[in-house]
């Protein structure tokens, strides 16, 4: 969601009134499978005529070196119209939490599927989510890097119980069912 909404204000940014958008489907952020969790990235575009091409990359060069392919992939082989030199980049955090709270290290539930909706941020033990008006609402979450924590389908940490790591996921299948939650660990 932050790429796309990255990509989307670069595009404002730059003017375009009208454009044939080609972005890069499969722009990879990981090592060996395992995902950075935050950090830069940098986004560069080239628009030549009505087209833009788009590609991102952990360091400007390479996102300069992989938007160019992709243009010339478009444009033909040497384009002057996609040199790497010519590429219009922003850098950016992959951290979306970032731009949601100043404090990235609570547990964050949500009343909708995919992070969407209200939300409720929580850095203690929470014995009851009906206080905060959340009992039975949670629907997805994100739990910071490191921490494990346990969510409960009664009050005071009792009945049914489901444990996750950190990242963000959807309470599948605990959906609406919560209604006290237990930081394990951090």
């Amino acid at each position: 969601m932050n790429k796309l909404f990255t990509l989307f204000t670069l595009l404002t940014l730059a003017g375009m009134a009208r454009a044939d958008i080609l972005i890069n489907p499969n722009i990879v952020v990981a090592n060996g499978g395992q995902g950075y969790g935050g950090g830069r990235i940098h986004v560069c575009t080239l628009t030549p005529f009505n087209s833009v091409y788009a590609d991102a990359g952990r360091s400007e060069w390479l996102a300069r070196q992989k938007v160019s392919r992709r243009c010339q992939q478009g444009q033909g082989n040497n384009s002057l119209f996609c040199e790497p030199a010519k590429a219009s980049c922003i850098t950016t955090t992959l951290d979306e939490r970032l731009d949601e709270s100043d404090d990235a290290s609570t547990l964050l539930v949500f009343d909708g599927a995919r992070q969407r909706g209200e939300s409720l941020s929580i850095d203690r033990d929470i014995p009851d989510l009906a206080r905060y008006g959340f009992a039975n609402r949670i629907s997805s979450f994100t739990v910071p890097a490191g921490w494990v924590v346990r969510f409960f389908e009664e009050t005071d940490f009792r009945g049914g119980y489901y444990t996750r790591k950190g990242g963000e996921q959807e309470a599948t299948d605990f959906n609406n069912r919560i209604k006290s939650v237990r930081i394990l660990s951090r």
